[in-house]
């Protein structure tokens, strides 16, 4: 299909042409030369191929194109009427497809042999010039209107990549869980119990010959269970957060996290200022992610130590500052380890881990300890914004969000009733200057503030009729601004269309451009004195003309307005699909990975657990014997959940995971 599509244009374009030229000239039994006909076909399959592949080498392209058009000069001018079409297409082409010093280039080189076609093909140096003017402002409209589908397309690719990625975290998403949760329940767990196993059998040996071994291995065993109790709880704690929890505000998921770590210790302190309460998105995500981990570490090397969770916005950037500290050995239980000694106890994952979520939202994290006393501080500095800006923005707040497709057009609309003035009257084109420049002038800012757009396009097509009443334009110079300038209306309501809002919204717009274009054609013929509204009838002609001209200008007004209507709702169906897709790709990803999370939680607390608490009353009971039956079926569990984790997360397991729906694209 894309092939037929590519080569169809081209196609219809080369026959057109042929039909126009020799073809008519044939069918009027006019003399045409074989060489003539054979140049002209020539030129149209060389300028056909040239188009055909216009998706892949634009460039090369348009400058075929070009040259065939050079090479027929000495063919009529009817022969190349319509190729000039021809190279119009090639220009957009390169527009959406090559950058823009490329298009500047191009285009620039385009239309310099443009201007010297017509030097040579036009006897007058003044319609040689003006063919130049109009080839310049169509190659510049082409230009933007090209840029504006290369920034679509664009937008459409960074969504599929978006996609992609969201696509690859989720096929991920349980796996790397698995991962995360067997290395920790291998810190946390297994070398306590493989401690007791190994203790209560070297106690049972030597019993009868070292009886205050039983005792201290009976101590040992009720204290390594504990610990390991204390671990595993603090290790379901962090399985708690639950799907929904990741699409929460970013202070009630802090205030969760801290009632959880409040029942293995004192609740932490957090304070999150009120503008970033309701925060969500990779920015709340990461800071909760980091203040998860700070916690963690906190609980783990100094147990019982006061905590405080800070969240701020910074100036003038708005970033997002969070700082965890704790005061260390302050309420420390027996064996915890001082902040000055953290570096060197743990693998480093977590403090690592923290650093690479705060790198992927191109911020920093500085973790150590406190410079202002005893204790440990981990601060990250996170921008609200994923990058740099990519082009430096205009200063002037007026001229933000213009583009060459903006500018091409409102220049177009500008140009188009001066050349018509120029065909007219050439002495009155300076007069006519300001009211066509001040007419299209608003049509910059179509994007931004469409209904305003409309409503000073409206009032600037008054300018013609009032040039006339005023005696400094002529009747000839004011109807080209009124009929010329009409396409800045179409503009205008288009814009509205597209732009606006919803078609339930904007439905009144053709009406009111067909109301602006009805009282402007009646202020013309009042200036021009065709229509005497005071002698021929007053106030009543006044409104009959004004319905009768109304219904003339809607319907045109209604289909440019509906074809904005249908562009604006095909491009929120495309971003609305793309949207939902991320979101079901990630919603899908958070859901597996708390599956996971809640699965293996199930498993610790009926397996693990319950072991381990047996291991402590065994232990509280004198029951050497039971301490080790005990602490060894723990031990199995731990190992047989542990291997289904790491058999889970082998890689051909990424392929035996339940498939997640794929997304629907979603009606407008």
């Amino acid at each position: 299909m894309d092939r037929i599509r590519n080569w169809l244009l081209p196609v219809l374009l080369a026959i057109q042409q042929l039909a126009y030229w020799p073809g008519r000239t044939l069918r009027e039994d006019d003399p045409v030369g074989a060489g003539q006909l054979a140049a002209a076909l020539t030129a149209a399959v060389v300028i056909t191929a040239a188009l055909g592949v216009r998706r892949h080498r634009p460039v090369a392209s348009a400058v075929t194109v070009e040259a065939a058009l050079v090479a027929c000069l000495f063919l009529p001018e009817d022969a190349t009427l319509l190729h000039a079409l021809s190279l119009l297409v090639a220009l957009y082409s390169v527009a959406v497809r090559c950058p823009g010093r490329t298009v500047a280039v191009v285009g620039s080189a385009l239309a310099v042999c443009e201007a010297g076609r017509s030097a040579l093909l036009l006897d007058s140096a003044v319609e040689a010039c003006g063919e130049a003017a109009v080839n310049c402002v169509l190659f510049l409209t082409v230009a933007g209107l090209g840029r504006s589908r290369r920034r679509w397309l664009a937008g459409r690719r960074a969504a599929a990549r978006d996609l992609a990625r969201a696509e690859s975290e989720r096929a991920r998403a349980a796996l790397t869980e698995r991962e995360r949760l067997a290395r920790e329940l291998h810190d946390v767990s297994a070398h306590h119990l493989t401690s007791v196993v190994v203790t209560a059998d070297a106690a049972l040996r030597l019993g009868d010959r070292r009886p205050e071994l039983t005792v201290q291995a009976l101590e040992f065993a009720a204290e390594a269970g504990r610990e390991t109790l204390t671990a595993l709880h603090r290790l379901v704690a962090l399985m708690r957060t639950s799907a929904a929890d990741e699409e929460s505000a970013l202070a009630d998921r802090v205030d969760e996290l801290a009632a959880g770590f409040a029942r293995l210790g004192p609740r932490p302190f957090v304070d999150v200022a009120p503008d970033l309460a309701a925060l969500t998105g990779p920015v709340a995500d990461a800071a909760f992610g980091i203040v998860r981990e700070a916690l963690t570490n906190a609980l783990r090397y100094a147990p019982g130590a006061a905590v405080r969770v800070r969240i701020h916005a910074a100036e003038p950037d708005g970033a997002v500052v969070l700082t965890v500290e704790d005061d260390g050995a302050a309420g420390a239980a027996p064996g915890a380890v001082p902040a000055a000694g953290r570096q060197g106890l743990g693998s480093g994952r977590g403090t690592a881990g923290m650093r690479e979520r705060a790198a992927a939202l191109g911020g920093t994290l500085a973790a150590g300890p406190r410079p202002d006393g005893p204790g440990w501080s981990v601060r990250a500095r996170l921008p609200r914004t994923t990058g740099p800006l990519r082009h430096r923005a205009v200063s002037h707040p007026a001229l933000r969000g213009l583009d060459l497709s903006d500018v091409a057009i409102a220049l177009a609309v500008a140009t188009l009733p001066l050349f018509a003035v120029l065909v007219e009257e050439p002495a009155a084109a300076a007069l006519a200057l300001t009211p066509a420049v001040a007419h299209a002038l608003p049509l910059l800012w179509r994007r931004r503030a469409p209904w305003a757009v409309l409503c000073a396009v409206l009032a600037t097509a008054l300018l013609g009729p009032l040039g006339l009443a005023s005696g400094l334009l002529s009747p000839a110079v004011a109807l080209c601004l009124v009929m010329a300038g009409g396409i800045a209306e179409c503009v205008a309501v288009y814009a509205v269309g597209a732009f606006a809002g919803p078609a339930r919204t904007t439905w009144c717009a053709p009406g009111v451009a067909a109301a602006g274009l009805a009282v402007t054609s009646i202020a013309l013929a009042s200036a021009d004195g065709i229509a005497h509204l005071e002698e021929d009838g007053g106030s009543g002609l006044l409104l009959f003309l004004c319905v009768l001209l109304w219904v003339v200008f809607l319907p045109p007004t209604a289909a440019v307005w509906g074809l904005g209507a249908v562009v604006r709702s095909r491009r929120e169906r495309v971003r609305a699909w793309e949207d939902h897709a991320l979101t079901a790709t990630v919603w899908s990803a958070v859901a597996e990975a708390h599956e996971e999370r809640r699965r293996i939680a199930a498993e610790l607390r009926g397996q693990v657990l319950r072991h381990a608490d047996a291991v402590v009353a065994r232990a509280e009971a004198g029951d050497l014997d039971g301490v080790a039956a005990e602490a060894r079926a723990g031990l199995s569990a731990m190992r047989e959940l542990l291997a289904a984790l790491r058999e889970a997360a082998a890689p051909g397991d990424v392929t035996e995971r339940r498939p997640h729906p794929r997304p629907v694209p979603v009606s407008s």
